[in-house]
Order: structure tokens, then C-alpha cells, then sequence
């Protein structure tokens, strides 16, 4: 496991039991992004969950929604639908977190792991969402196998600067040191979390201010066209669409989570309306080619 660091992205995760918050006052605390608690087994919508889903996106903040399992009770499937139906209508950036500790312990690390990767799946299937796991460090050590090592890991870990390692991770996305912080906009304690800078960027998309999307024209070798969209100051092009149109086959790994471009990984892309999108930069160098910006016509010219 790494160390925290300096540069890692500030953020926070919430729930019913931090009350009326000021969203706007914890964005100007340097807080830019929040887990936020959705549901919990199979009945349960934590009652402040829709009003921080909006609030927070209102006041600038990267969300994601968090859900608290009880294996030692529920089947994953009835809880994944519980979960996907409550977040489905709701704005959201980061992945859909699967919060697994507890008395999930009570059914030993095999059929926790099974449960956790059937949770993650039946989600993913049904939001089309990218998934990840939450849990403690002790617990992923026990109990938490080699079949879920794919998903990035939201990992707890209270007053260290390095967590606890594993057999299953060998770095985490997002790492919670903390459950006594204190957040201009909340009163009482809140959870303290960081993010690696690289897992942020991913998912922290950011449409150029009244951009249509897949407005901008990328033309391939003089002859062919793809429309993309400014993605971050960059732009980006659907995957697949680029894929189909130049010949080369794309596909989704399951087990990595991630696309495969011509048989290899991509690593540099978001996910955006349940689409992949690539930068035309990195499309060009996959493509052995380069790409230039034309800003008097507004297209991207890619040369391979």
C-alpha cells in the first residue's frame, strides 16, 4: 500500500448521521469530492441521501454512492437491486462502492468474496456503472480474495499514514484515515478521506461550458471522421465508434474493469453515459500516429 500524500485529492464521506450540511461551505474547505451513503440491505435508504446527492453536485463536488452490505442476511442480488434502483435516477461520478465489513465476517473470506463479486457484477450490470469496494484495512487482509483484486479498493485505515497491506491489493484509490475530522459545514465529526490524483482526473469529468456533446470533428488520415467532445480541456472520442470506423476491434474486460483496444489495455480513458471515451492523443499513439489541435476550425487531425 502507498502513503498518503500531499498531492492525493481532499474529500469526505456522509451520511444520515451528519445531519443538515452546508454544502457549499464544505466545498470552500477545500473539500472536492464525497462518498455519499445511499442505501443499506435490502430496505434501507439512508433519509439524507437524496438531499446530499443534489446538494452536493449543486455546490461543485465529485459524488459517488456507497452501500452497506449485510451478507450475513441478504443474497447479493436482492441487495444490488435495492441499491440500483434507489441511485439509478441521481447524477453521479465516481463508482458505485460496495461497503463490506462487519458481520459479513460471520460467513468466512470465500463466501465473503463470493458475495462481494456478485454484488459488484449484478450492478454493474444493472446501472452500467463502474463499481469499486469499501472496507477496512484488517478486513481485507482476513477476509477479502483474489477474485475481487480487479475492483479499486476505498480502504479504512484510522491514524496511520500507510494502510495495512494485503494479499489482494497492492495500492488503494481512495484511502479513509480518519472518522473524527471536523469540515467547515458540518457539525460534529465526518470521515476524512483522500484520493490518488490519477483515480480523481478519471472520473472527475468536466464538460466544456456549453459544449454539445460529440461536437467536435476528429478526422482520421484526411478520409475518416469520428465526433468527439472537450473532456477536461482535452478532447475525447467514443472508443468504440473510433473502433468501428478505423477497423479495430474494442472490447470490455470484466475481470480488469477496464477496455481493450485491439487485444490491449487502455488504461487513459472515462467513462461518460455509460460510453468509453479515449483522448484523440491517446488514440493517435495506440494507432502509432500523433494528433494535432486546428483551433481556427475546431478538429482534431490524427496522422497514423
Amino acid at each position: 500500500m502507498q502513503a498518503k500524500r500531499t498531492s492525493n485529492i481532499k474529500g469526505i464521506d456522509v451520511s444520515r448521521w451528519q445531519g443538515d450540511i452546508d454544502w457549499t461551505k464544505v466545498k470552500a474547505d477545500q473539500i472536492r469530492f464525497a462518498w455519499i451513503k445511499a442505501t443499506e440491505g435490502t430496505s434501507i435508504v439512508d433519509h439524507r441521501f437524496e438531499t446530499n446527492a443534489v446538494e452536493a453536485v449543486d455546490a461543485g463536488l465529485i459524488t459517488g454512492f456507497y452501500h452497506y452490505a449485510h451478507p450475513e442476511l441478504n443474497t447479493p442480488i436482492a441487495e444490488a437491486a435495492h441499491f440500483a434502483e434507489t441511485v439509478n435516477r441521481f447524477e453521479v461520478n465516481l463508482p458505485h462502492v460496495l461497503d463490506i465489513e462487519g458481520e459479513a465476517a460471520t460467513l468466512g473470506p470465500a463466501a465473503v468474496t463470493a458475495w462481494a463479486a456478485e454484488w459488484l457484477e449484478e450492478v454493474r450490470l444493472r446501472t452500467g456503472h463502474p463499481v469499486m469496494i469499501y472496507t477496512g484495512a484488517y478486513f481485507a487482509k482476513t477476509y477479502l480474495g483474489k477474485r475481487l483484486a480487479g475492483y479499486p479498493l476505498w480502504v479504512a485505515n484510522y491514524g496511520v499514514n500507510i494502510p495495512m497491506g494485503n494479499s489482494t491489493w497492492s495500492s488503494w484509490s481512495s484511502f479513509q484515515y480518519s472518522d473524527s475530522g471536523k469540515v467547515d459545514g458540518i457539525c460534529g465529526n465526518v470521515d476524512l478521506n483522500v484520493m490518488e490524483q490519477s483515480f480523481y482526473a478519471k472520473y472527475s469529468i468536466v464538460l466544456q461550458s456549453g459544449e454539445p456533446a460529440d461536437s467536435i470533428k476528429v478526422i482520421l488520415n484526411h478520409d475518416k471522421t469520428v465526433y468527439g467532445r472537450s473532456i477536461n480541456g482535452h478532447v475525447y472520442v467514443p472508443m468504440r465508434k473510433l473502433g468501428n470506423i478505423i477497423g479495430i476491434h474494442v472490447a470490455w474486460d470484466n475481470m480488469r474493469k477496464a477496455p481493450l483496444w485491439d487485444g490491449k489495455f487502455v488504461d487513459e480513458y472515462f467513462m461518460l453515459d455509460h460510453t468509453v471515451y479515449i483522448s484523440a492523443r491517446s488514440a493517435a499513439a495506440l494507432l502509432g500516429g500523433t494528433a494535432s489541435w486546428n483551433a481556427g476550425f475546431r478538429e482534431v487531425s490524427v496522422r497514423y
